[in-house]
C-alpha cells in the first residue's frame, strides 16, 4: 500500500493518495491464457469506499495503475477498480475528505446529465449542512453557497452555461481549495474526540474555532491563543446555564459572583442541580473537569501537548454541564 500511495504522491494526487488510507487493496487475475484480465480490489470503510467508486473513470483507473505499477503479471492491465465495503464507518474529521468528493461529483453529475436532481436533493442537502459545520469547524475554507442542487441549477442557468465543460470546470475550481486541505485531515485527524453540539450557539461556535486553532496552531502564540478561547466556552456556557436569581448571587464562600466568573457561574448551577449527598461524586467529577480546563487556559508556557489537553478538558467540561442540562440525552 505505500508503494501504490508512493506512486499517486509522485503524480501530485494527494486526494487519491489520501482516499486510500484506509483501504485495503487485493489484486487477482480473471481468465486464461489471451482472455486473462488484472482486477484491482478496493476495499474501505464508509464513506471512503462511496466516495471511491464516484470517482470520475480517470481517476480510478490510475488508481488501478497505481496498484500495478510495482507488477510484472501476463495478463491485461486492469483499467478500473472494484470497490467493496469493510468494517465500521470513520466518523471525524477525516470523513471531510471522501464528503466533499462526494459533494463535488454528485454536483458534476446533475449538471452533466447524468444524474436526476429530485433523486439525490435531499442526500446533497443533507451533506452540504454537515461539510459547512465539518469545515468550518476544522479551518477549512469552503465557500460552496449552493444550499441545494436546485440552487446550483438555477446558477448554471443565470449565467448561460450551456456546456457542460463550464460547469464542470467551476465545480473542480470551487472544491480545489477545500479538498486539498481535507487531505492533510485524513493525516493529521484533531486529536481531541468530537462531539454533539450542544445547541448554544455561542458555546458551540467558540468550541468549533478552538478545534480549528488547534488543527492549524505553530507558534507559542497560536497555542496560546486556544487557551483564551477555551476561557470564552466556559464564559458562555456559565452564562448559558447560570441564573442569578435561582442560583444565587454569591458562592459558598459569600464572594459575589460576576457575569464573566465561570467558575463560580458554573458551581453554583452546580450545587442547585445536583444536590444532595449522593450526588458528591458527580460534582466532584464535574468540579475537576472545568478546574483543569481553567488551570490549563492559565499556564503561561504553551505546547501542542498543552493545548490539546486545554482544549480536551473544555470539551468534557461543557459535554457533561450539558447532559446534565438535559441537552445531550
Amino acid at each position: 500500500m505505500a508503494k501504490l500511495r508512493g506512486y499517486l504522491d509522485s503524480l501530485r494526487r494527494g486526494d487519491l493518495s489520501a482516499l486510500l488510507l484506509p483501504a485495503q487493496i487485493d489484486i487477482g487475475v480473471t481468465g486464461l491464457g489471451y482472455e486473462a484480465q488484472m482486477v484491482v480490489v478496493v476495499r474501505a470503510p464508509q464513506p471512503f469506499a462511496e466516495a471511491l467508486s464516484k470517482l470520475p473513470e480517470h481517476d480510478r483507473k490510475r488508481i488501478a495503475e497505481a496498484a500495478l505499477s510495482k507488477r510484472t503479471y501476463d495478463a491485461y492491465t486492469a483499467k478500473d477498480i472494484v470497490v467493496k465495503v469493510i468494517g465500521d464507518p470513520v466518523v471525524g474529521p477525516a470523513t471531510l475528505l471522501p464528503d466533499l468528493i462526494l459533494h463535488r461529483e454528485i454536483m458534476i453529475a446533475v449538471a452533466t446529465g447524468q444524474q436526476q436532481i429530485q433523486e439525490v436533493d435531499d442526500y446533497y442537502s443533507a451533506r452540504q449542512f454537515r461539510l459547512t459545520e465539518g469545515c468550518a469547524a476544522a479551518g477549512i475554507k469552503y465557500e460552496n453557497p449552493h444550499a441545494s442542487l436546485w440552487d446550483w441549477y438555477n446558477f448554471w442557468k443565470a449565467q448561460g452555461w450551456e456546456t457542460w465543460s463550464e460547469r464542470r470546470n467551476y465545480v473542480r475550481t470551487l472544491f480545489a481549495g477545500p479538498v486539498e486541505s481535507a487531505v492533510g485531515r485524513v493525516h493529521n485527524p484533531s486529536p481531541v474526540n468530537e462531539r454533539e453540539p450542544t445547541g448554544w450557539e455561542r458555546v458551540d461556535r467558540s468550541l468549533c474555532k478552538a478545534k480549528a486553532q488547534l488543527l492549524t496552531a505553530s507558534t507559542e502564540e497560536e497555542l496560546q491563543t486556544i487557551g483564551l478561547l477555551g476561557r470564552e466556552v466556559l464564559i458562555s456556557l456559565g452564562q448559558a446555564v447560570y441564573d442569578r436569581d435561582v442560583h444565587g448571587e454569591t458562592d459558598e464562600d459569600g464572594k459575589r459572583i460576576g457575569s464573566t466568573d465561570a467558575r463560580r457561574q458554573l458551581f453554583a448551577w452546580l450545587h442547585h442541580q445536583m444536590a444532595g449527598a449522593d450526588n458528591k461524586e458527580i460534582r466532584a467529577h464535574i468540579k475537576a473537569s472545568i478546574d483543569l480546563a481553567v488551570h490549563l487556559q492559565h499556564r503561561r508556557t504553551a505546547t501542542r501537548q498543552l493545548a490539546a489537553l486545554c482544549l480536551e478538558a473544555t470539551s468534557s467540561a461543557v459535554s457533561v454541564v450539558a447532559i446534565i442540562a438535559g441537552r445531550l440525552v
